[in-house]
């Protein structure tokens, strides 16, 4: 998830695209195998509620308030990546 997040996400300021394009892109050069570790450690953390709001910001390079923030993120991530 943090290799996701930190090589994915931390340009988005340059590149003028939305998160479920990022997930989009990353889902066609991605194994599939892969695809569902991803899915099975974000939901473990959407469920554990357990994050770093911090690391997360500072991996992603996006602002969040406070780790409700951050997991309602991670939440619209997940989601993009259970897409078919």
């Amino acid at each position: 998830m943090y290799q996701l997040l930190g090589a994915w996400f931390s340009d988005l300021d340059y590149e003028d695209i939305t998160y479920k394009e990022v997930i989009k892109n990353y889902k066609k050069v991605t194994k599939s195998e892969e695809i569902h570790l991803l899915q099975l450690e974000f939901k473990e953390v959407l469920i554990k509620k357990i994050i770093d709001y911090k690391y997360i910001s500072h991996l992603s390079n996006i602002y969040f308030e406070n780790n409700e923030d951050v997991l309602k993120w991670l939440n619209e991530i997940y989601n993009h990546l259970i897409e078919v």
